[in-house]
């Protein structure tokens, strides 16, 4: 195999994602974007019986919107 051009560094896994805005009020932009691993950051949500949920959220580059 031979590398006709060489691409970029890749840092850990990626995958293509869609900004929605879900689980954060919806409001997305709709862009498709490539979410790389190091883009995602936890964040929570505590319900009224005291439970705790935990989602991995991106920020999307175009619009500002957190989507989970």
């Amino acid at each position: 195999m031979k590398v006709l051009k060489r691409g970029r560094r890749q840092k850990g896994w990626s995958i293509k994602a869609t900004c929605t805005g879900s689980g954060n009020g919806l409001g997305g932009c709709g862009a498709t974007l490539l979410v790389e691993q190091d883009d995602l950051f936890e964040t929570s949500n505590t319900d009224m019986k005291g439970e705790t949920d935990y989602y991995a959220t991106f920020q999307c580059m175009e619009c500002g919107v957190l989507t989970d």
